[in-house]
């Protein structure tokens, strides 16, 4: 009998073929959950931190609400891959494998052992790692989730800031324009007094005052004295 390693037999054993079939449904699961991680971290890194552009009464809601559109619908798409990948993992460990002989018994050719040694090893880390992709979908749901109801709140309250300034604005604007107002009034009035005043001067002037009867001389006085006396007399 050689060294050499004894070649594999036609056919596994069906307790072994059942073990070893998980493999290839591990990597189905370790691929979904690889590629719903990597799509995610590309958009990720494509994005920066919004701004949203200032209108008169605060940010502009219509870019608020598209923003805040657009990160539900990233978080749905993150729930979605989310739950696949709990789902697929759920199903892995709930496969029902036989346990096989372990290595080393004498009961499995060691070209078996070393597959089977492989893929247990593989199935491990696979299952590792899906726990590990899982938990950070979730985080990274989480933290979009949480994303968008800070800006969601930002836009609020600077909405609702600049509100109330407008409205302390407005006040100052009344009360400036009522005591313009009242300045005006009493201006008019006095502008009224003075125009009275000069009216009545004016008036004053143009009408003409009645002359006084002329001086009698003094003969006529004499005379009308004497007539007098007379009258008297008699």
């Amino acid at each position: 009998m050689t060294g050499s390693v004894p070649e594999m037999p036609p056919a596994l054993p069906s307790r072994t073929r059942r073990r070893v079939q998980p493999n290839g449904r591990v990597h189905t699961i370790r691929f979904a959950v690889l590629r719903a991680a990597a799509q995610d971290r590309d958009m990720s890194s494509d994005e920066e931190t919004p701004t949203f552009p200032t209108t008169f009464r605060g940010y502009d809601r219509q870019e608020v609400d598209e923003y805040v559109r657009s990160a539900r619908v990233k978080a749905e798409r993150l729930a979605a891959a989310l739950r696949e990948a709990e789902q697929r993992l759920d199903e892995l460990a709930a496969d029902p494998a036989v346990p096989l002989p372990s290595p080393g018994s004498g009961t499995m050719g060691a070209r078996v052992e070393r597959i089977v040694a492989l893929a247990e090893s593989e199935a491990r880390e696979i299952r590792e790692q899906a726990v590990e992709e899982v938990a950070q979908l979730r985080a990274e749901l989480e933290q979009e989730a949480d994303q968008a109801r800070r800006f969601r709140d930002q836009a609020a309250k600077a909405s609702a800031e600049e509100s109330r300034r407008m409205v302390e604005r407005a006040e100052k604007d009344v009360a400036k324009l009522r005591e313009t107002r009242a300045e005006l009034l009493e201006q008019l009035v006095k502008i009224g007094q003075t125009v009275d005043l000069v009216t009545e001067r004016l008036t004053e002037k143009a009408t003409p005052k009645p002359r006084d009867p002329a001086p009698k001389p003094p003969a006529a006085i004499a005379e009308a004295k004497a007539r007098l006396s007379k009258a008297a007399a008699d």
